[in-house]
């Protein structure tokens, strides 16, 4: 198949497993359940969707000819590889808190993503909607952001590497963000778009942001959803630590 067929289906794919939740939701409304019962009720059809899509994108990207120059080069071997995928999950965590802290302190915008709040309040009153924060969801997006978008902005633009990976991450980054509606932390989801584009050009695999992804989003849930009383204990403490450090750090930059 040609790679711009398979990017085509692939977006598209995305793009129907994100709407399909619609269809069950239409039909619990006309049943009379409200809304709120409607959305909880579409959440295993949700999943499952995903689910699906994820198979098939899986097994139409294996039949691409024309591969980009990324996915054509020399891969990593095994043992680099999951040293990558180590290496990224803890990678991930420190640029998204290193984000954060910037996004909050000194952009000003909010602490709380609300996106992720509702994503994580999901998964506390219907856990099977954690497959697909913590699997399928990563493995679409990554074929969708990291190699397809990326991926193919990575491949048109000609140049030093450093200037068409530096372009492509800002632009894929940005519509990653979009993707997820929550504007206010667009610089975090640019900043994760730095980590997995990175690990997919130093690997040329889209297996290590895939797990990657997972594991890192796996992290959140746990702490978050298992843990979430003494991660508010913690976010407790860092605000009046950082209460005291900002300022300082401030004044030295001028900023």
């Amino acid at each position: 198949m040609k790679r711009l067929w398979v990017n085509i289906l692939t977006v598209m794919i995305y793009i129907g497993s994100q709407l399909s939740v619609l269809i069950p939701q239409y039909y619990f409304i006309s049943q009379g359940h409200t809304l709120a019962d409607a959305i909880k009720l579409s959440i295993p059809y949700y999943v499952l969707s995903f689910v699906i899509a994820s198979i098939i994108v899986i097994l139409i990207n294996l039949k691409v000819k024309n591969k980009t120059r990324v996915e054509s080069a020399k891969k990593s071997d095994a043992l680099t590889t999951v040293a990558y995928i180590i290496g990224g999950f803890f990678v991930s965590l420190f640029a998204q808190m290193l984000f954060g802290m910037i996004n909050t302190y000194i952009l000003k915008q909010p602490v709380t993503s609300q996106n992720t709040e509702n994503v994580m309040n999901m998964a506390k009153e219907m856990p099977i909607f954690i497959i697909l924060i913590t699997i399928v969801g990563p493995i679409l997006e990554e074929f969708v952001f990291r190699k397809v978008i990326f991926g193919e902005l990575y491949e048109a633009i000609k140049g030093a590497r450093w200037l068409s990976f530096t372009i492509s991450v800002l632009i894929s980054g940005f519509i990653f963000s979009c993707a997820h509606m929550d504007f206010d932390h667009t610089l975090i989801y640019m900043g994760m778009s730095l980590v997995f584009s990175s690990l997919y050009v130093l690997t040329n695999r889209i297996i290590v942001p895939i797990v990657a992804h997972m594991s890192m989003n796996g992290f959140v849930v746990v702490m978050q959803v298992l843990f979430a009383d003494k991660v508010q204990e913690a976010q407790e403490q860092l605000k009046t630590t950082t209460h005291f450090i900002m300022p300082v750090v401030k004044s030295y930059f001028n900023l």
